[in-house]
């Protein structure tokens, strides 16, 4: 019996709005509230809510055969408490039926697997994990790091943290000729396993559900399971690991009549079952160790050597965490909500030249032309950060400075109200 673990990805990055030099200083929002508003409450109605319902009446048809996985990063979570909180609950009520599992990550969808220390990144590991815990009662067991980066100093500090299981991607990069189909132990960390996203598959299910017209052909289901049939007898697993929305939006209906098929065909075949990453565990062993020191990551829309990336990111994360020891001894709310959300990864992603916004020569609506004005912009703002960071030091040490007043009150007000690890 071949395993299927079907994960799914939601993640929504705090957008920032244009900030220019002169801004610096003048106690202006850094993020574009109007977009990230808009573009949350657009998923939640086209896709989370009636996708979530869905997936909910086929758990019960299946009477205990499907079994799904999610990864949700700490900015979708925050977005999704300030806009939209029935989400968590329909999350919540996927989570009372016992076929989900909820996989855990960094508090922002952060980079901070990649700054030189590992302290910020166990930091905020642990933030991430007791969120995880607060709002869906689960203690997640697998890691998911942002964009699926790994290396084997990634691993170790995981471990570290308590996990015992880590998701990556499949790339030839570390697998070479391997198979992505087995368990893997970390090189020289044998207390954390490696389970490897499945390129070829959950690439040809994301064009499908990608392309709304091709899943009305019989051919699109055919080829699906033609692939899969490629598993030789002896791999015991595969790992399709997919972003959520693909489920949604445009050509919903046609998107859910194909996975429903997709799931019926699966729990009546009897070569293949859905499980879950933690129920691998418990009946697979890793057959050897696999390790890397150069950087692997999710290649979805980014080359795979995106990491550590070009001149102008590692700049910007150079100068990112130069800041993190001042940040951390202030204690101020406000402060450390940007720093979590400075380190965000789609910041870096569009000071890429192969970032979509370009390629598809801005069609998408994003507000930079190029990476270098991805790269002002962040800069601009990471001035404004550390000038801040400069008056509430001034102001708690000579107590009669105020620290200027900024402007996301509703987004402090939700990280204090709604956030365990800040109370």
């Amino acid at each position: 019996m071949k395993n299927i673990c079907l994960y799914f990805q939601i993640h929504h990055p705090f957008s920032f709005q244009t900030f220019r030099f002169i801004e610096v200083g003048k106690s202006k929002s850094y993020y574009d509230d109007f977009r990230i508003e808009r573009e949350i409450q657009d998923a939640v109605t086209k896709s989370y809510l009636p996708v979530n319902d869905f997936l909910l009446k086929l758990i019960h048809q299946s009477k205990g055969k499907l079994k799904l996985s999610f990864y949700i990063s700490g900015t979708a979570l925050d977005q999704f408490l300030m806009y939209a909180p029935m989400v968590l609950s329909s999350f919540r009520q996927l989570a009372d039926t016992g076929q989900i599992e909820f996989l855990g990550g960094t508090a922002s969808h952060s980079i901070a697997s990649l700054a030189k220390r590992g302290d910020e990144f166990i930091h905020q590991i642990k933030l991430n994990k007791e969120r995880m815990e607060y709002y869906f009662g689960q203690k997640p067991l697998v890691f998911v790091n942002t964009d699926l980066l790994f290396t084997n100093q990634v691993g170790k500090l995981v471990a570290e943290s308590g996990y015992p299981m880590i998701i990556t991607n499949g790339a030839k990069k570390i697998l070479q000729w391997r198979s992505p189909n087995y368990i893997y132990s970390s090189e020289n960390q044998k207390k954390i396993n490696i389970l490897f996203r499945n390129e070829v598959i959950s690439n040809e299910l994301t064009f499908l559900l990608s392309n709304p017209k091709a899943l009305k052909k019989p051919e699109g289901m055919e080829q699906l399971f033609s692939t899969l049939q490629t598993i030789r007898p002896e791999e015991p697993l595969a790992n399709i690991y997919l972003n959520y929305l693909t489920l949604g939006g445009f050509g919903r209906v046609e998107k859910l009549l194909f996975f429903q098929t997709f799931v019926s065909k699966i729990t009546k075949n009897g070569t293949f079952s859905f499980s879950l990453p933690t129920e691998l565990s418990k009946e697979f062993g890793p057959v050897t160790q696999i390790g890397t020191d150069e950087p692997i990551c999710w290649s979805e829309h980014f080359h795979s050597s995106y990491f550590p990336g070009n001149t102008l990111q590692v700049d910007a994360l150079t100068q990112l965490f130069k800041l993190k020891k001042q940040t951390g001894t202030l204690g101020n709310a406000n402060l450390q909500i940007d720093w979590q959300y400075l380190q965000t990864s789609d910041h870096f992603h569009l000071m890429d030249e192969n970032h979509p916004a370009y390629l598809d020569n801005g069609s998408n609506g994003g507000i930079y032309k190029s990476k270098y004005d991805a790269y002002i912009n962040y800069m601009n703002i990471l001035e404004d950060f550390s000038q801040r960071l400069k008056a509430e030091e001034a102001r708690k040490k000579f107590k009669p400075k105020i620290d200027r007043p900024i402007q996301n009150s509703k987004r402090t007000l939700a990280n204090h109200q709604h956030h365990p690890i800040y109370e």
